[in-house]
């Protein structure tokens, strides 16, 4: 049989087409237009509490008022040797117009980070970076305990690394220094609507003279400290499950109708057929709607579960894209195995793995601890970058290795049309042209979709950065509104791309009359012209009878 591009109209892949373009600008202006910036954020100047017993657990919270405030903590003194009668207070989220407001389970996930102000004192300059010493409590309530005492969530010790730097005509007393925002914690689920954040910053005076470098004795007094929490819009949030409920069922029973029609060959599937199944399999299971359990379950894997499908999506596309550029290349079916492309696969492996470790190591230890961090020590930041790094490297040589393969493809097909294919028949001429025109049509279509792909991971990790800037008010920038209609641009893309495939690259059903001429006319010419059975050009140039 021959496949289904082949054998379909001019004019109905044109209204196929332009179905497509249509559903491809309304998923960007249904973002764009109607859905929120991706996240939001929340800033809490934290509140500073006197502890007369810091040796006995309590909760020191602002609403309603079981904190005996600090006012300033210059003219402070501590209670206690290690100054942990200090405690820094943070109730989230804050009360709007005396109105209790919560947390949903719509934000998905929430991000907490600090920010410090530090004045210049030039009899205590401080050093670009330096460890400090946290004990964190965190603590939770439900809507029925809104009343009631804080349940305790985490209660630990962590280290992170501050880093701060100055301007050097800033270098006079009371100007402050630029300190990097550090990550608090990330939570993968937003499970509680109340959340309660007590934090000190334990030190000993007589550590500090035996040992400079004991915890905290670097960490000079500081003004103020800012707790910024960032989750995802309940919005976003929204608009993307709307999205996967509807795209769902199309690309499901796409893969149904597609798998029907490649069991019904009798013959063995070629290496692009499985390919494409593997690629719609891939979407189908980044388009299931999980986003739903949270509302019914307090998993907080979900997440991480989210996390993986996008990878194993970007994977399978990776592979996909080099074996359909790859197999129009081979003679002979050499191609149709994926021993032949062992260089470009062990880049791709070499950068999924990782990924995949560093998610692991990052956000798959945060389902326990959502105060863990790789960055937080320099051992577990220079492994980080060297993940990173060698993941970076063998993604960029993947890319350069297909687009050159690209390149050779088109070439090759130009070659051979004209050395091969001009010789022919009108008939058999007007039918290869239009193939090739289609297969044309098709590569171009994947190189933008690599090229949308790409884009959106970097637009990923800029956000990334925005997300850890220091954020001053509540006000949202107004190209984030486009950010959320690009992303639903590549989303959308992204199905009807695998739609696209899985729609013409399945064999059809069709016979048509003057195949058996036409095709025992060209039989020669094309064995010649792509080397075999296993390219995806040839498999629309093969006999409809076979």
């Amino acid at each position: 049989m021959g496949a289904v591009i082949e054998e379909l109209s001019n004019r109905k892949l044109f209204y196929i087409l332009a179905l497509f373009g249509i559903i491809q600008t309304s998923f960007f202006l249904f973002g764009a237009l109607f859905s929120p910036e991706p996240t939001s954020f929340m800033n809490y100047l934290m509140t500073t509490c006197s502890d007369s017993n810091p040796d006995v657990p309590s909760w020191h919270q602002i609403r309603p008022n079981g904190c005996k405030k600090i006012d300033q903590l210059k003219g402070y003194t501590p209670l206690t040797e290690n100054v942990r009668d200090i405690v820094f207070v943070a109730q989230m989220p804050h009360e709007r117009d005396n109105i209790k407001i919560m947390y949903s389970p719509w934000f998905q996930f929430m991000l907490g980070m600090l920010d410090f102000t530090i004045a210049y004192n030039e009899n205590h300059l401080l050093d670009p970076e330096i460890e400090i010493q946290l004990e964190v409590r965190m603590g939770y309530k439900s809507i029925e305990d809104t009343n009631g005492q804080w349940i305790e969530y985490h209660n630990l010790n962590i280290t992170r690394t501050l880093k701060c730097s100055i301007d050097e005509h800033k270098k006079v007393n009371g100007e402050h220094y630029n300190c990097e925002p550090i990550d608090l914690f990330e939570l993968s689920a937003t499970i509680h609507p109340f959340y309660l954040l007590n934090i000190r910053f334990p030190r000993s005076d007589k550590a500090c003279n035996l040992n400079a470098l004991a915890p905290n004795c670097k960490l000079p007094l500081f003004e103020e400290l800012t707790a910024t929490e960032i989750h995802q819009n309940g919005g976003f949030t929204q608009i993307w499950l709307w999205l996967k409920c509807i795209v769902f069922p199309f690309m499901g029973y796409a893969n149904y109708w597609y798998t029907q029609r490649i069991n019904y060959l009798n013959r063995s599937k070629y290496l692009v057929e499985k390919a494409i199944q593997a690629l719609g399999i891939s979407m189908l299971i980044l388009d299931i709607p999980i986003e739903i359990l949270t509302f019914i379950t307090k998993w907080p894997i979900l997440l991480f579960i989210g996390d993986f499908r996008q990878g194993l999506f970007y994977v399978v596309l990776f592979v996909f894209w080099l074996i359909f550029a790859g197999e129009h290349l081979f003679e002979n079916g050499a191609g149709n195995t994926l021993r032949n492309y062992w260089i470009n696969l062990t880049l791709i492996g070499t950068a999924s793995f990782g990924f995949l470790i560093y998610e692991m190591a990052e956000r798959g230890l945060q389902l326990w601890n959502p105060f863990h961090s790789i960055w937080a020590t320099k051992n577990g930041s220079w492994w980080a970058h060297v993940l990173l790094t060698i993941s970076s490297i063998a993604t960029i040589l993947y890319l350069i290795f297909l687009t050159y393969k690209v390149v050779l493809v088109w070439a090759t097909v130009k070659r051979k049309r004209e050395a091969q294919l001009y010789s022919s028949n009108p008939a058999r001429k007007l039918k290869v042209e239009s193939i090739i025109f289609r297969f044309k049509f098709l590569m171009v279509f994947t190189i933008v979709c690599a090229f949308v792909t790409i884009a959106t991971y970097f637009l990923k990790q800029i956000g990334e950065i925005i997300l850890h800037e220091d954020h001053t008010d509540g006000e949202t920038a107004y190209e984030t509104s486009w950010t959320t209609g690009f992303l639903t641009f590549a989303f959308g893309m992204w199905n009807l791309y695998v739609l696209l495939l899985l729609a013409m690259y399945a064999p059809s059903h069709k016979y048509y009359g003057e195949a058996s001429i036409l095709m025992s006319d060209i039989t020669h010419s094309m064995d010649n012209f792509n080397g075999g059975q296993n390219g995806a050009l040839i498999t629309l140039l093969k006999d409809s009878n076979e």
